[in-house]
C-alpha cells in the first residue's frame, strides 16, 4: 500500500510522516496503517539539508538535525521516497549513490530513503508513476546561493528532453504523475486567484509550472499529485478531481 503526503521541510513539518498522523490519515480512508509499504513525500523533503559525507550506503550527517531526522526515519517500517523540490541540497542530491529501483534509478539517502530522479517513470506496486519535481523559489532574494537555495531547482533543458522521450516510449500513458508544484489549470483549482489570464501569467513565470502543462498535454492519466502550495483539498475531493494538493493530509492508493 502506497501512502502520499506533502512537504516535510526538513524537521519543520516532519509530522507528516509521524505514525499518528499516518494513522489518522488511513482512519479516513477505511485502511490499515499496517498495510503501507511505500510513503511518498512530494518535494522539499529537506534531507539531506546540510553538507555531510557520502558513501554507497548513503548519507552520513554531521549537522545535528539531519542526524535525528535521519535515525527517526531509519525507524519507519516502510520506505521513504522523495519527489525532488524547490527547498533541496541539489548539490547533496548530485553526490547520492544511484541504485536499481521500482524499474530505473533511485537516489540512496539511506537503506529506507530514496530520493526519486525527475523525468523518470517508476512501477511501485503495479502503478505506474511519473516523477517531475521541482519549482521556482519566490523568495530566493532572500536565500544564499548553494546554502539555502539551488538554481537546479529547475529543470535543465537535457532534463526535460530526456522525460518527454520517456513519454514517447511510453505513448504518453501513465497511473498516476507526482510533481512538487502543479499545472496551471490545477494550481488554479485550490486557488481561485489563478482563474483569470492576468494572474494566470504570474504561474507561468516559473519554467517548471510551464513545463508540466506540456507534459499533462502529452499523457493521459488517473490523478495529478503535487505539494508546494501547502494546501490540503480533503478527502471529499480526491474522488472529484484529477489534481490533488497535499501538504499535512495523506493520500492511500
Amino acid at each position: 500500500m502506497i501512502y502520499i503526503t506533502g512537504d516535510t521541510h526538513n524537521i519543520t513539518d516532519m509530522s507528516n510522516l509521524s505514525s499518528n498522523n499516518m494513522k489518522l490519515c488511513c482512519m479516513e480512508q477505511g485502511a490499515d496503517f499496517d498495510g503501507i509499504t511505500t510513503a511518498i513525500v512530494l518535494g522539499d523533503f529537506g534531507l539531506p539539508w546540510n553538507i555531510c559525507p557520502v558513501d554507497s550506503e548513503g548519507i552520513h550527517p554531521v549537522n545535528k538535525t539531519d542526524r535525528y531526522l535521519l535515525n527517526w526515519y531509519k525507524q519507519k517500517p516502510f520506505k521513504i521516497l522523495a519527489v525532488q523540490g524547490n527547498h533541496d541540497n541539489y548539490d547533496m542530491i548530485k553526490k547520492l549513490p544511484e541504485v536499481e529501483m521500482f524499474g530505473c534509478k533511485v537516489l540512496k539517502i539511506s537503506d529506507n530513503i530514496f530520493c526519486l530522479k525527475r523525468g523518470e517513470i517508476y512501477q511501485i506496486e503495479d502503478k505506474t508513476f511519473l516523477v517531475l519535481g521541482g519549482a521556482l523559489s519566490d523568495d530566493k532574494a532572500y536565500r544564499k546561493a548553494h546554502e539555502s537555495w539551488w538554481p537546479q531547482e529547475e529543470w535543465s533543458d537535457e532534463e526535460r528532453i530526456k522525460c518527454i522521450e520517456r513519454i514517447e516510449r511510453i505513448k504518453g500513458k501513465v497511473d498516476y504523475v507526482l510533481s512538487h508544484t502543479g499545472t496551471t489549470k490545477g494550481i488554479a483549482s485550490l486557488d481561485a486567484y489563478y482563474e483569470n489570464d492576468e494572474n494566470i501569467a504570474e504561474l507561468r513565470r516559473d519554467s517548471t509550472v510551464v513545463f508540466n502543462d506540456k507534459v499533462e498535454s502529452m499523457i493521459v492519466y488517473k490523478k495529478w499529485f503535487f505539494g508546494h502550495w501547502h494546501s490540503d483539498w480533503g478527502y471529499d475531493n480526491y474522488s472529484s478531481s484529477k489534481y490533488v494538493p497535499l501538504y499535512h493530509m495523506g493520500i492511500i492508493l
